[in-house]
């Protein structure tokens, strides 16, 4: 692992405590290979309404097969510093990282998004999470605390929330939604910078939100 991000060894949920990341692990161990094809449109119409700066060191939390580096790389040709992928489910882990081994820039840690084992001050400047958070369970201040928004250049989150609005994280501007029961967050702080021009984003109000077990 490049200096300032660590490696970790995941250390899987228990089904009778933590049932809803258990069932989320599980759920995308079994359909890793198919992922793609069911979710592929969706979140790649995320991504364009979501990055709006040119990455540098890219934390994607929640990162399954690797989609946002692919479109980073292939829709904007913009290759990240360093793209780190953090995820519950090892078979996406997997994929990712079988994809990508030999570019140099894709480092992958299995770990909870809650229990980030991620130093403070790793350097990140970009971080995004794409149909992970929901309003009954997950949190991005754990990721926030150790990375600090002070050197974040952008940072875009959804949320996801069933019988009631979908609200945002503190310091965080709700940009709308992009799934019947997602918005997409933004820290409030976001400023461009200047030399990047990244596609008009096609319109996400016909989204359907990423399917999650439960």
């Amino acid at each position: 692992m490049r200096e300032g991000v660590p490696r970790s060894v995941l250390a899987a949920p228990d089904r009778a405590t933590d049932s809803p990341k258990y069932d989320a692990m599980e759920y995308y161990d079994t359909i890793v290979g198919s992922y793609e094809e069911l979710y592929g449109g969706e979140q790649r119409a995320k991504y364009a309404a979501a990055v709006r700066t040119k990455p540098g060191r890219v934390l994607d939390v929640g990162c399954g097969v690797g989609l946002l580096y692919d479109y980073l790389r292939e829709v904007l040709g913009a290759e990240p510093e360093i793209y780190v992928g953090l995820d519950v489910s090892s078979e996406s882990l997997r994929v990712l990282r079988l994809k990508h081994r030999a570019s140099g820039i894709v480092e992958v840690v299995a770990a909870d998004a809650d229990l980030p084992p991620l130093r403070e001050g790793a350097g990140f400047t970009h971080l995004y999470a794409f149909t992970l958070y929901a309003c009954d369970y997950g949190d991005v201040r754990p990721v926030l605390e150790r990375i600090g928004t002070e050197v974040l250049e952008e940072a875009a989150v959804t949320v996801m929330c069933a019988g009631e609005g979908a609200r945002c994280p503190e310091g965080f501007e709700n940009l709308g939604y992009v799934g019947r029961l997602e918005v997409l967050c933004v820290l409030r702080k976001r400023v461009p910078p200047g030399g990047f021009e990244p596609p008009t984003p096609r319109s996400p109000g016909g989204l359907q939100p990423g399917a999650l077990p439960g």
